[in-house]
């Protein structure tokens, strides 16, 4: 019974904070709803543009629906300063999201400033984004960048096997 939960562990808190909410799933959406019926005290912070896990269970739908789960509406407030990207890379990101179907409207806007313009690259396989990034780092070694000034981003380790295969082959040291 949602009434229930609501009035034994909902009447416990005075407010519910769900942060990356784009990333919950039906039944953590239900328990949010369940906890507070009519909205008051609850906080969803969330990005349904970086909605990545769909394949994990989550639904965009839940951030996207969120607001009018009750009456009055939830107030959705968007911020759109961005203090790590530069104006290319949001220009690139904010020609993307205006290709959503169903989106929440933002502009993203940085006063950071670069003259660098991003790449975009499609490869047909890891191995071969593999070979590209070694060849990368190499040409930026022969420009002048030491190896031990370079990097690589992963979201989770297990994505670098097939790199580190490749600058193992190449004799390539690293970290």
């Amino acid at each position: 019974d949602d009434g229930a939960l609501a009035a034994e562990v909902g009447g416990r808190f005075s407010h519910i904070l769900v942060d990356e909410y784009q990333d919950t799933n039906g039944l953590q959406a239900a328990i949010v709803k369940a906890l507070r019926p009519d909205g008051r005290g609850v906080t969803v912070v969330g990005d349904d543009a970086q909605a990545i896990f769909a394949f994990r269970g989550a639904s965009v739908r839940n951030i996207l629906d969120f607001p009018q789960q009750y009456l009055p509406p939830a107030r959705v407030v968007t911020l759109e300063r961005n203090y790590r990207s530069t104006p290319t890379i949001l220009a690139a990101s904010n020609a993307v999201m205006s290709r959503a179907t169903e989106r929440y409207t933002k502009d993203l806007w940085t006063e950071r400033t670069s003259d660098e313009r991003p790449v975009i690259l499609s490869v047909p396989d890891e191995t071969d984004q593999a070979t590209y990034v070694a060849e990368q780092v190499l040409e930026r070694r022969e420009a002048g960048v030491a190896l031990k000034r370079q990097a690589v981003l992963f979201r989770a380790s297990h994505h670098s096997a097939q790199l580190e295969l490749e600058l193992a082959r190449r004799n390539i040291p690293f970290v």
